[in-house]
């Protein structure tokens, strides 16, 4: 009898619930943003060559054997949960201790670079984040590459994606296995064997592979946002800021004095902002021709931006001055604040940026509390952005709360179709029921 009792009284909060959603919502209900068009390719090596000629660069080949390297190592931080470039000896999908003997144990013969991406969706995605990170950025944009390879591991929840980088003309060169000899300066260690040797004028030619006086990034319509999470850090003072801004100038020509550099969104010059060079670079890994430009606060989405770069070159002042615009959320999006209220509508994905107060300001967590009669579906696909779904009965509330004290109301504004959504039914069943219960109880 006693959970006679109680199911009873569950059904009676249920029909004051279904009740009290007829009533009009009178809350400020935020609605969503439509999504801009973004970006339109699958493959990733065609996406990075987009990127890289709308930069002024080469085009980069695929290689199999830096796909083999990149695979093995995807495997390896995948397996081992390590976000590193780094493998230990010994644990599983080991092929070397760095980049270059992965390379080497894969049989390529020269010396490479490698971008690493963990938990991502897909490759697209792990380029855009990997180019909102600077000292991978610049690993995409190195003008001495013209060949890649990539491999990814992982399940539907989350992959590893890795990026091998070379120059195939110094590894035809290191394939063939004869040292340069005569007169100038040489160089070794840039070979699998290190007891090749190529001269200093033979390695200029390798790598200079581009005439362009500079190259600038962002420049397009599809630039990410915001950045957040780089290993090593370029901003340990902030955990999200804008997508840096940055120019690197032709290591082939003359070095360049900086004067300033600086960001506007219209006539709006955007002061609170970082500028990193190779003086002040945290971890040191600028060289003297990149300069970065962080501001301190997300740039706003589907935004036109422009950027300004004041330098001296052969003792001559001059400036370059280029544009972008910001991309969006993939689905309809909101921009929220901690207490906003938000309409959505029934089965439908829609992607959620909890806009930070500071540079400080993100979320690494967050709960959910939601009515029986609504499924929610919520997803973490990148800082302080959620990704969110519900189906049900509308009036209900869905509420988000963020480990940093955000806290986010979702409300249907229409039902599901085939949620059952007729009240008199309910009504006229509980009766039924009511009336079952006291014959029993007599």
């Amino acid at each position: 009898m006693q959970k006679l009792d109680q199911l009873y009284k569950l059904l009676f909060l249920i029909l004051i619930s279904i009740s009290l959603s007829s009533c009009k919502d009178e809350r400020e209900l935020k609605t969503p943003l439509a999504p801009a068009g973004g970006v339109t390719y699958s493959d990733p090596v065609n996406y990075l060559n987009h990127i890289r000629t709308t930069s002024g660069l080469n085009l980069l080949s695929k290689n199999s054997i830096l796909s083999t390297s990149a695979l093995n190592h995807a495997k390896y931080s995948y397996e081992n949960e390590a976000e590193s470039h780094d493998e230990i000896e010994g644990k599983p999908y080991f092929t070397g201790k760095n980049p270059n003997e992965r390379a080497f144990y894969a049989e390529y013969n020269s010396f490479i670079t490698e971008n690493l991406s963990t938990n991502n969706t897909d490759a697209i995605n792990s380029i855009d984040g990997l180019m909102s990170a600077i000292y991978h950025r610049f690993g995409f944009l190195d003008p001495k590459i013209d060949e890649i390879g990539w491999g990814s591991y992982g399940d539907d929840s989350g992959k590893n994606f890795v990026y091998n980088m070379g120059n195939s003309k110094l590894e035809s060169f290191c394939k063939e296995g004869v040292s340069d000899n005569g007169y100038g300066k040489f160089y070794s260690g840039v070979c699998k064997d290190d007891k090749i040797s190529i001269s200093d004028i033979k390695l200029n030619t390798f790598q200079r592979l581009n005439r362009a006086p500079f190259i600038l990034y962002p420049n397009s319509k599809n630039t990410k946002a915001f950045f957040s999470r780089e290993t090593p850090d370029p901003m340990p003072e902030c955990k999200i800021t804008a997508n840096p801004i940055s120019i690197e100038f032709n290591s082939f020509e003359s070095p360049v004095a900086f004067v300033s550099f600086k960001v506007f969104e219209g006539d709006k010059w955007l002061m609170n902002s970082k500028i990193l060079t190779s003086l002040n670079d945290p971890n040191s890994l600028l060289n003297e021709f990149q300069f970065a430009l962080f501001i301190k606060e997300p740039f706003k989405f589907n935004q036109t931006y422009k950027a300004e770069f004041r330098y001296i070159q052969r003792g001559e002042p001059k400036v370059v001055e280029w544009e972008f615009t910001t991309s969006t959320p993939t689905n309809p999006y909101f921009v929220v604040n901690d207490g906003d209220n938000l309409a959505l509508k029934p089965d439908v994905w829609y992607d959620v940026f909890i806009n930070p107060a500071h540079c400080n300001d993100v979320s690494n967590t967050y709960n959910f509390s939601f009515n029986p009669l609504q499924k929610p579906e919520i997803k973490s696909i990148d800082t302080n952005l959620l990704r969110v779904k519900l189906s049900g009965l509308k009036g209900f509330d869905t509420v988000i709360t963020t480990d940093n004290g955000k806290k986010i109301t979702l409300v249907l504004t229409e039902s599901s179709d085939g949620a059952f959504d007729n009240k008199f039914i309910f009504v006229f069943i509980f009766v039924i029921m009511l009336a079952i219960y006291f014959i029993i109880k007599r």
